[in-house]
């Protein structure tokens, strides 16, 4: 564990730190906190910048605040069998409340502030909170949704007389500095924070996750980084870059405001943001940008692209911009963290090589292993027990099985390299005249058009025909494009007939997506039933 967390810039006070974490327990879970309390050379750092409101917030700063709040949670007899609720974007001391709960050992249970008043209170019945830190635009939304569980509720910003807020649990404590995070009862598999998984399909999952599971290398990070990603706790990904900006003592730029190109390159050149996280299909918005150029993006020194594939076009322009940068690309779940990362230019369309501990294996549809080149789905165990989804033992064991193999729900397979790629979700897969046929392997054509900004895929059910594959198309701003000509380039990529735009093709405005940002297949295969 030491040799992930503990590197850096600071040769003065490096090797001290190193001494000293070889004498603080395996076990707790924050440590790295407890050891920078001692090197003030270290706290005078902005550790966080807030676009909201200019606000900066220091190591120190940061430090006393989880130290306080991870004191009271003691108090208040919350135990690592408890739970604390989040539902907020990102602001001024929601990394505070995660970091409290970390040196506390009681996981958050992290919820999206866009879900409706139902589906919270259906997840929040699950995991049952003690305490809930929300927004205060969104305090009677959570005060309904709970109301049976009488949690206790604060506000992190907004704050709405006579309702209690993070402020109040800021307040000096007499000996904080001699505070030290509590150890961890389970060890490595205890969990420390519950996600939700992406919903695409009903009421998103509590997924548990394991401090093992956050416990990725973070040596390619430097102190003098700046990152931004524009997700916020509720995402696997805000949670790794809240850990990566503390353990890595380097400034992390937030904000509440919804993604656009323009917003970040704007945040780019503001801030001389280094290090970056997006979707997609920011990531072709953002090429398509006017005003994305490499002057405008020239301090971006890498650039992670997660959660699903772009297609080569977009691929070549985004390194075009990153003339002294990288493009990487990384492949995980919620349910086992980041698996595998693709630094390697000569395999443009792979997810990389898995990373250290993780193994993965293809099987087909009888679990038997298949060899190099040949699609199947893919299996993945972390090494470590995974806790599941909270409450629900059912569909933990839909999802791994009795030796500890998560199966991933994703179609792909390992080149003779031990490269992988990711081809599809296996419940996505079609068929029409009873031939398969992958949805995104069309999408990734249709990508080809420069006039596309986005498209998803669907199958439209015929009892004659099958699965007849749909094009629901997002055009750049101003472009223009018939149906006749998306559906000849398809045809001249993709010759196969089960491939063809049979069932037609819709322009949209915007895809139906979910609070997270993944696309609702089910809504958008909907539109085409009101054609």
């Amino acid at each position: 564990m030491r040799d992930s967390l503990i590197s850096g810039t600071y040769p003065k006070c490096e090797e001290a730190i190193n001494e000293r974490s070889e004498k603080i327990h395996e076990d707790y879970h924050f440590k790295l906190f407890y050891i920078f309390f001692s090197y003030t050379e270290l706290l005078s750092y902005g550790l966080q910048v807030s676009d909201i409101d200019g606000r900066e917030v220091t190591n120190r700063e940061l430090l006393t605040w989880s130290t306080r709040l991870a004191l009271h949670f003691k108090k208040m007899g919350l135990r690592h069998d408890d739970v604390i609720g989040i539902v907020a974007k990102n602001s001024t001391y929601t990394s505070s409340v995660a970091i409290g709960c970390f040196m506390n050992c009681t996981p958050f249970h992290s919820v999206n502030s866009g879900l409706d008043k139902d589906t919270i209170r259906q997840i929040f019945q699950i995991t049952a909170p003690k305490i809930i830190f929300c927004d205060g635009e969104i305090y009677e939304k959570i005060h309904e949704a709970t109301r049976s569980l009488s949690p206790l509720i604060y506000t992190l910003t907004e704050h709405i007389d006579g309702v209690a807020t993070v402020e109040d649990l800021l307040n000096p404590i007499p000996s904080e500095n001699l505070y030290k995070p509590e150890l961890l009862v389970l060890g490595g598999e205890q969990t420390v924070a519950i996600l939700c998984s992406s919903g695409t399909t009903g009421v998103p999952k509590c997924v548990c996750m394991s401090r093992h599971m956050l416990s990725t290398n973070y040596s390619f990070i430097t102190s003098e980084d700046i990152i931004f990603t524009n997700s916020s706790l509720d995402w696997v990904s805000g949670v790794f870059f809240t850990l990566l900006s503390a353990i890595r003592s380097c400034k992390r730029v937030i904000t509440n405001k919804p993604y656009t190109p323009e917003y970040m390159i704007a945040l780019v050149k503001k801030y001389k943001i280094s290090y970056i996280l997006a979707a997609p299909r920011h990531v072709s918005t953002l090429v398509a940008c006017p005003a994305a150029t490499t002057d405008n993006m020239s301090s971006v020194r890498n650039f992670l692209v997660g959660g699903g594939c772009i297609s080569q076009s977009t691929l070549q322009q985004l390194r075009g911009l990153l003339q002294k940068g990288t493009v990487i690309f990384v492949y995980g779940m919620t349910e086992a963290g980041f698996l595998s990362m693709n630094l390697d230019d000569k395999y443009p369309t792979s997810v990389g090589k898995l990373l250290s501990g993780i193994k993965a294996r293809i099987v087909d549809e009888e679990g038997k292993n298949l060899p190099p080149n040949a699609i199947g789905e893919i299996f993945v165990n972390i090494g470590h027990t995974w806790g599941g989804y909270y409450g629900n033992p059912i569909e933990t064991k839909s999802l791994q099985d009795s030796d500890g193999w998560l199966h991933t729900g994703d179609l792909g397979y390992f080149d003779d390299y031990n490269m992988l790629y990711v081809v599809d979700r296996k419940k996505d897969i079609m068929k029409y005249h009873g031939v398969q046929y992958c949805p995104a392997e069309i999408e990734q054509v249709i990508n080809e058009l420069p006039e596309v900004e986005d498209v998803c895929v669907v199958g439209v059910y015929d009892e004659r025909h099958g699965d007849a594959a749909g094009a629901i198309v997002v055009l750049r701003q101003d472009a223009q494009l018939t149906t006749e000509l998306v559906k000849d380039h398809v045809r001249k990529r993709l010759p196969l007939d089960e491939k063809q735009l049979h069932a037609g093709i819709i322009f949209i405005d915007r895809l139906p997506q979910n609070t997270n940002g993944k696309i609702r297949k089910r809504e958008a295969r909907a539109l085409f039933e009101v054609k």
